[in-house]
């Protein structure tokens, strides 16, 4: 199995959704996790028109740990028993706050 990290994905323009990844990529795990000391809700969503309004489309929202720190929110897809068939592009993040985002990572098989 191949783990890779993609770091912190941030969100430029709160609600302008950014893909995981530019460009098709199959992986067989995704992880996405809150970074402590965020103050703003982040928010995991299938399709770049998804809505935090409305909640249409949206997978996971994220909490903030808020300065003062805490446990980090997390989400995790998993379809390692079928191989590499979740596309990180067709995942998203925006947030309500510019420049916040998730730490992201991976799994290939």
């Amino acid at each position: 199995m191949h783990i890779v990290s993609l770091g912190k994905i941030s969100v430029t323009n709160p609600g302008t959704p950014v893909p995981l990844s530019a460009t098709p990529l199959m992986v067989a795990k995704v992880r996405v996790q809150a970074v402590i000391g965020e103050t703003g809700r982040v928010f995991l969503g299938a399709g770049s028109s998804f809505n935090k309004a409305t909640g249409e489309g949206v997978i996971k929202e994220f909490w903030p740990t808020g300065v003062g720190g805490g446990k980090a929110d997390e989400f995790e897809l998993d379809a390692i028993s079928r191989g590499n068939v979740i596309d990180l592009s067709k995942l998203y993040l925006d947030a309500n706050v510019a420049g916040e985002g998730a730490i992201v990572s991976y799994c290939q098989r």
